[in-house]
């Protein structure tokens, strides 16, 4: 069965988790999330209230991690996804994701990343490529090499990685992600099973 990692962690978006895991797991996909610490993960609600200049950031689900980052093998996984939510700011600068992810685009295996996701990517060192995303890591993304893409409604492309905005455009971050492992010869297994971590 063909192996997808999620890195996750406290104060992730739970709307990513909640649309990524069983999207994945209905195409007959085996996901596995992975964290900092192998526990129950504190996710992320953001939404926008009248006054203030910008989001608020309200609890979501507990979820379960899977794994710890530590026991994760990058090369036994056909493909990457780093949700979005507050927690790419601190996964960042943990060694080994970095490492896991690094894997990632060192053998151009396919990656997905949604709102503050791409953050882990620029700091894995990833240059030249076009990103969508939050508004917010525009300048991350300039200062890393990178083009920032300001595009809603639509996923941005690049290669082997797959970007967009937030939350309204899970399903068409999910789909381009879907047809990108598809051109690569990535299969589910024929038999879908429904089983979730969440």
């Amino acid at each position: 069965m063909s192996r997808i990692l999620i890195i996750a962690g406290d104060a992730t978006a739970c709307s990513h988790l909640l649309y990524a895991v069983p999207r994945l797991q209905e195409e007959g996909f085996d996901v596995i999330v992975a964290a900092p610490i192998k526990k129950r993960l504190n996710t992320v609600i953001h939404e926008r209230e009248e006054g203030w200049d910008t989001y608020i950031e309200k609890p979501g689900y507990i979820m379960q991690a899977d794994a710890l980052l530590d026991d994760i093998d990058p090369s036994t996984f056909d493909a990457l996804i780093l949700p979005g939510g507050r927690a790419p700011e601190y996964l960042r600068t943990i060694k080994r994701c970095i490492e896991v992810v690094r894997h990632f685009l060192d053998s151009g295996k396919p990656i997905a990343a949604i709102c503050h996701g791409p953050l882990i990517l620029l700091a894995a060192g990833l240059k030249g490529k076009r990103l969508a995303g939050l508004h917010l890591i525009k300048p991350d993304v300039i200062a890393a090499g990178c083009t920032y893409v300001e595009r809603r409604d639509k996923p941005v492309v690049d290669g082997n990685i797959v970007t967009a905005w937030i939350r309204p455009d899970m399903g068409i971050w999910m789909q381009a992600f879907l047809s990108l492992l598809k051109e690569r010869g990535i299969k589910p297994s024929k038999e879908k099973p429904i089983v979730s971590s969440l």
